[in-house]
C-alpha cells in the first residue's frame, strides 16, 4: 500500500508534468499532438494524455477540432492579465515606463528573465509603453520568450544574473542579423563585462538596422537584476535626445523602483 509520502510525491510529479506541458506549448508557440509532447518531455504517451485531459477539462488547454492537436487556452491569458493588474513590480514599473516613453516620445520596454527553461538564457518583455506616433512599433517580442543575447534588456539582465556562466556562453549559437551583430562568444563575454562595469547595456543596430536601444537593470541589494528597462528608437532620434540623458533617466527610475519595492 502506497505511503502518504509516496502519494504526495505522485501529486507533486503530476503538477510538475502539467507545468512542463504548458511551458512546452508556450515555448513551441504552436499546437502539438500527444505523441510529440510525450517525446519532447520524455514521458509516456498515456501519462501525458491523462494530464492533458485534466488541463483541458480545467480550461488551460484546448484541442483543435481539425488537427486534434493541443494548445494553450484563454484561462492562462486571464491569469496572466490578473498578474499584470495586481503585480506590485509591474505597477511600479508601469508608472516610470509611461513617464519615460512620453518624455522621450519613444518605446519603453520592461523585461525579466524567463526561468521556464533554466538551461537557456531567456528574457520576456512584460510591459511596453509607447510615447507617441514616432515610437517604434516593436511589439513582436512582447509577452514572448527570446534570447538574452539578442537585446539590450537581455544583456542587462544577463550581466547581473546569478547563473551567468562564461563556459555556457561559449556553448551558445550566435545568429547574425546585421553587420553589427556580435557573432562569437569571446566578444559577447567582453560585452557583458562592459555592461557590468557601466551598469547599462546597448543594442547598437545589432538585431535590426537603424534601431538603437539602451537598457538599465533594476538591481536587488545582492546585485542581481530583478528586471531591466529600456528605451528603443531609431539611431538618429536616440542620438538627438542624447545617450547620456537617456541613461541617467533610466538609472533614476531603476534606482527609485529598487528603493520602493525591494
Amino acid at each position: 500500500m502506497p505511503s502518504v509520502s509516496d502519494k504526495k510525491s505522485a501529486n507533486i510529479n503530476s503538477i510538475d508534468r502539467a507545468l512542463n506541458i504548458m511551458e512546452l506549448l508556450y515555448h513551441e508557440n504552436r499546437n502539438m499532438g500527444v505523441n510529440e509532447i510525450a517525446s519532447k518531455l520524455g514521458d509516456h504517451q498515456s501519462t501525458v494524455h491523462r494530464c492533458i485531459s485534466t488541463l483541458k477539462n480545467r480550461g488551460y488547454i484546448y484541442q483543435d477540432a481539425d488537427s486534434l492537436k493541443y494548445g494553450l487556452d484563454f484561462k492562462l491569458y486571464m491569469l496572466g492579465k490578473s498578474v499584470e493588474s495586481n503585480s506590485v513590480l509591474i505597477n511600479k514599473a508601469r508608472k516610470f515606463a509611461k513617464e519615460i516613453a512620453l518624455e522621450f516620445q519613444e518605446t519603453v520596454n520592461v523585461a525579466i528573465r524567463d526561468q521556464a527553461f533554466p538551461d537557456d538564457y531567456k528574457a520576456i518583455t512584460i510591459l511596453q509603453e509607447k510615447g507617441g506616433t514616432r515610437a517604434l512599433n516593436v511589439t513582436e517580442s512582447y509577452g514572448a520568450s527570446y534570447d538574452c543575447i539578442t537585446s539590450a534588456v537581455g544583456k542587462a539582465l544577463l550581466a547581473f544574473s546569478n547563473d551567468y556562466d562564461e563556459d555556457h556562453m561559449r556553448r551558445l549559437t550566435y545568429p547574425c542579423y546585421t553587420s553589427n551583430t556580435i557573432t562569437n562568444a569571446e566578444d559577447y563575454i567582453k560585452e557583458i563585462e562592459e555592461v557590468r562595469k557601466n551598469k547599462y547595456a546597448v543594442d547598437n543596430e545589432e538585431v535590426a538596422e537603424g534601431l538603437y536601444c539602451i537598457a538599465v537593470p533594476v538591481l536587488k541589494k545582492n546585485g542581481e537584476a530583478i528586471m531591466a528597462i529600456s528605451v528603443s528608437g531609431y539611431v538618429g532620434t536616440i542620438s538627438g535626445i542624447g545617450k547620456e540623458i537617456i541613461i541617467k533617466r533610466l538609472r533614476d527610475a531603476c534606482n527609485e523602483i529598487s528603493r520602493e519595492i525591494l
